[in-house]
């Protein structure tokens, strides 16, 4: 997605009514829409009732799926040195999109962890509408 393309959904989503939005407040008050979502992130935008004109930005990263190790003893080596090479790719994307989150964190995001599952989040608040500098940094790597 180009950098024009996420800044005309982002402004899409938040052009939407609050007191009327689509889809409707959650459990929490909120409303969370995706803005972008790959096989390893994604880019939420919240919203909440009790403040509808702040909008949150939420960037998820967690490790990309990855098959399960078959256990058949004849094609093990086979699967296992094509585990090694997945497990490389994955290893260099998540190491890419590890630098991505210290670049959002250093242009004012928050970083935080959820270490059971492996998922880091940047988030930020914006009251008015975020530069078209902020939508370059979002575009994933």
């Amino acid at each position: 997605m180009t950098i024009d393309q996420l800044l005309e959904k982002f402004q899409k989503i938040i052009s939407t009514p609050a007191e009327s939005p689509s889809p409707p407040f959650n459990e929490s008050g909120e409303t969370v829409e995706i803005l972008l979502q790959t096989n390893s992130m994604r880019i939420l935008v919240i919203r909440e009732s009790v403040n509808p004109q702040t909008v949150n930005l939420e960037v998820e990263v967690w490790l990309p799926n990855r098959n399960p190790n078959t256990f058949d003893t004849e094609s093990q080596t086979a699967e296992t040195e094509r585990d090694d090479e997945d497990l490389s790719t994955s290893l260099s994307r998540m190491i890419d999109h590890l630098q991505y989150l210290l670049k959002l964190q250093q242009s004012g995001f928050t970083l935080d962890v959820i270490k059971h599952d492996c998922l880091w989040t940047a988030s930020k608040s914006f009251t008015e509408t975020p530069s078209r500098d902020l939508f370059e940094l979002l575009v994933p790597p």
